[in-house]
């Protein structure tokens, strides 16, 4: 006996078709949406088509306690392959390089002379043009009355404190970065602890990056305040790694370095990069005679299997930080597997002669 349907079983069927096959399609969609959302400083950085320029935004002259003059510091960055660099004298703005022989060396600088420890030949001056060099030449200073800050892309030579400076460089569109907090929050740790770094780093959209390698590394604990810092801010609001010279002397020259990954060398791009995170950070103890360094040749990221991989060759290891604990080792970092990571996730690249190579911090949400 067949089980035949009636017109009107017929009709209701096809009037609720519609609304199951777009129930299915929904599940499906829902079933195919990404799990996390990773927030990936380099989404939009082309791996094959952007340049490396490499980078060191921490460096004096005899302008102020260097002991070499603002044309020899260009030349022997130059020299090395820099691209791009800040000349940033304690509350002086060594800037235009154009214009280095209308400038004078610091009273410091004379006493050491007057004193026989400089040579005379470091406070006569010589102009430089960063375009002839094929580098680009960034406006800054060390702001030093205060926690010292790297001011950019403005001339504010420094106030007495640290909201009175970055007040001043926020109303002429400049960027800042902390440095060497170690240096502060050994010596007043009641006043530069984790919550003062967290609350001045919400108020100030124009810090836009921590030093966390210094002059080689002398601060080695600025890794663990970077990490407390990122614990209590990401994903929502992002810090920057830097590794950065601090270069008073040759002794401390080409040991640390930032490769930006931009399309061109312009302000405006590195500026851009600045901003976003658009690099990684290197640290060679054996400065530029080291072995052959790793090569971070891409990194990629897959919301939907929560996965970010680092494509580099030339390392030793490659290790995965979050809130300042290692979560897993190796080159591919995957959410699935580590499901307590939460807000972040940054990655540390060793490789021959103790070199370190750092991401910048991946956001989770």
């Amino acid at each position: 006996m067949t089980n035949k349907k009636t017109p009107s079983q017929m009709k209701l069927f096809f009037r609720f078709l519609p609304v199951f096959m777009v129930s299915l399609l929904l599940l499906g969609s829902w079933g195919c949406q990404p799990k996390w959302d990773i927030q990936n400083p380099y989404a939009e950085v082309d791996w094959a088509g952007h340049q490396r320029y490499k980078a060191n935004f921490h460096t004096h002259t005899t302008r102020s306690d260097g002991r070499m003059n603002p044309q020899t510091v260009v030349d022997k960055y130059h020299a090395l392959g820099y691209k791009i660099l800040a000349i940033t004298d304690h509350n002086e703005v060594t800037y235009p390089w154009t214009a280095f022989a209308d400038m004078e060396a610091s009273s410091a600088s004379h006493e050491r002379l007057e004193e026989n420890r400089l040579e005379e030949d470091e406070i006569v001056y010589e102009n430089r043009d960063p375009q002839q060099l094929g580098m680009l030449a960034i406006q800054g200073n060390e702001l030093s009355r205060h926690h010292h800050t790297g001011s950019f892309f403005n001339d504010h030579n420094g106030t007495e404190t640290e909201e009175e400076s970055l007040n001043a460089v926020a109303a002429k569109n400049g960027l800042n970065m902390f440095y060497h907090p170690g240096r502060y929050t050994t010596r007043n740790p009641e006043k530069y602890n984790i919550d003062w770094y967290v609350d001045i780093y919400q108020r100030y959209d124009q810090l836009f990056g921590m030093e966390i390698y210094n002059q080689g590394d002398r601060y080695p604990g600025d890794r663990e305040t970077y990490d407390a810092v990122l614990s209590r801010l990401m994903p929502h609001r992002p810090v920057w790694a830097y590794s950065n010279d601090d270069m008073h002397h040759s002794s401390t020259l080409g040991r640390n370095w930032n490769v930006l990954l931009l399309p061109e060398l312009s302000e405006s791009w590195v500026r851009k990069g600045m901003q976003e995170g658009r690099s990684y950070y290197v640290y060679s103890p054996a400065g530029h005679n080291a072995h052959v360094l790793p090569e971070i040749r891409e990194i990629t990221v897959n919301n939907r299997k929560g996965l970010i991989e680092v494509n580099v060759t030339g390392q030793d290891s490659v290790r995965w930080i979050s809130e300042g604990e290692v979560v897993h080792r190796g080159a591919t970092f995957s959410l699935k597997e580590t499901p307590e990571v939460e807000k972040y996730v940054r990655a540390e690249i060793f490789g021959p002669g103790e070199v370190v190579m750092g991401t910048q911090p991946f956001g989770i949400r």
